[in-house]
């Protein structure tokens, strides 16, 4: 059997001086791990340690000279103590994967340390099919680090130009997101940086059906790190791009409640700035989820690491005074609101190009897009958000609720 590892598992795992450690038990030898090992890492160094006879080794190992650690042994919660002085380097390698039947006794092992607790006769294709993702957890631990130990971090969901997203899970097995900026606050001035945590904490009170609940914000290894709630569901994107048959009644609903949970955000002082079809969750494909207070381009303007007049948005959603250097505003975010509202209604964007300069060019130049004849209905409100001039836009996300109220729509 042939235990692949995707491309970027094998980018992080190429180098030359990987080192493993197998933890068996005397009477329980698993030759068919060892062999998953040297057959996907030939070039690794492997060792084996038996606890029966090697517990003084056990305890003065240095952890970090190792990559991998499998604890194939039946353990038991005394067993687990050694476990416990890795705990302070969990930023760096090495992964650490138990097997063990006592499912509880697994638990207590991921809070003593490990990274993964699976059955003691896990198969080594099941092995092989978890280590793709702790690989990718622990290089970006490694190169990002955070410690927040009541959280267990399970899988990398993404890492961007400017932050990395984790799955993390507390032992109340509930799951949360995790974001950490890549961006270094320590230089950032005390007053002002202070205020925008206090800002942000302020939100972590929202409780919004289509805004993520924030459950705490602080700062790790001088980076702004984000916990909210983990919604599952596909985006608003994939929905479109996925379902063309979509329910004008549905799209009109969904596109109300983005409409309220964005005035929400700008009640509180806040601008969300990069409104997107891909930063919309659909909660259980009934309720739009918006991903973002607005909290990231907060982050960056405080800790100077972007002006006022820089652009920080999608191209497709960006309207023209941001275009030529103005700074976000109510009607900045609206202006994306009505690209948002043409996608739903048409299923694509307004305004598209081959090129950031030519998307950026119809944006200031372009004639406002037309509806569908069945559809024109909606073309007053659309031309309205659309509007080149932002004074011609609606004064607030309240005033596009209230063109529905009143057409009765």
């Amino acid at each position: 059997m042939d235990y692949q590892l995707s491309a970027e598992a094998e980018r992080v795992v190429g180098k030359s001086s990987l080192s493993f450690l197998l933890v068996e038990s005397q009477s329980l030898v698993r030759l068919d791990l060892e062999l998953m090992l040297r057959k996907r890492f030939p070039a690794a160094s492997l060792e084996r340690l038996f606890p029966e006879t090697d517990t003084y080794l056990l305890k003065q190992l240095v952890w970090q000279d190792y990559d991998l650690v499998i604890i194939a042994t039946e353990v038991t919660k005394a067993d687990l103590s050694w476990l416990q002085s890795i705990k302070p380097t969990r930023a760096s390698l090495p992964i650490v994967i138990v097997l063990t039947d006592d499912t509880k006794l697994g638990y207590e092992a991921i809070w003593a340390g490990a990274d993964l607790s699976l059955p003691l006769q896990a198969s080594p294709s099941q092995l092989a099919a978890r280590l793709d993702s702790l690989l990718e957890v622990g290089r970006a631990l490694k190169r990002y680090p955070i410690t927040l130990p009541q959280w267990h971090f399970q899988e990398l969901i993404h890492n961007s130009e400017n932050s990395v997203i984790f799955l993390a899970e507390n032992r109340y097995h509930q799951q949360a997101v995790i974001k950490r900026f890549k961006f270094d606050v320590s230089c950032v001035e005390n007053a002002a940086f202070a205020g925008f945590l206090q800002d942000a904490k302020l939100l972590t009170a929202i409780q919004h059906p289509s805004l993520v609940h924030l459950l705490d914000v602080g700062v790790s290894y001088n980076a702004v790190v984000i916990i909210m709630e983990y919604v599952p569901g596909q985006t608003l994107r994939a929905l479109l791009t996925q379902h063309q048959d979509l329910s004008l009644t549905n799209l009109i609903t969904w596109f109300k409640q983005i409409t309220e949970s964005l005035g929400v955000i700008h009640s509180l002082g806040m601008l969300h700035r990069d409104l997107k079809a891909s930063n919309i969750v659909m909660r259980n494909d009934t309720t739009p989820v918006l991903l973002d207070y607005g909290i990231e381009s907060s982050v960056m303007l405080s800790s100077g690491f972007l002006q006022e007049d820089q652009i920080y948005c999608t191209p497709f959603y960006v309207s023209p005074e941001r275009v030529v250097g103005d700074a976000a505003s109510i009607q900045s975010d609206l202006y994306a609101l009505g690209i948002l509202f043409y996608e739903m209604l048409v299923g694509e964007k307004p305004y598209t190009g081959f090129s950031l300069g030519e998307v950026l060019q119809k944006q200031l130049f372009d004639p406002l897009p037309q509806l569908p004849a069945e559809l024109t209905v909606y073309q007053t409100l659309l031309d309205s958000l659309l509007a080149k001039l932002p004074e011609q836009r609606p004064e607030s996300a309240a005033a596009v609720l209230a063109w529905f109220n009143n057409k009765n729509l």
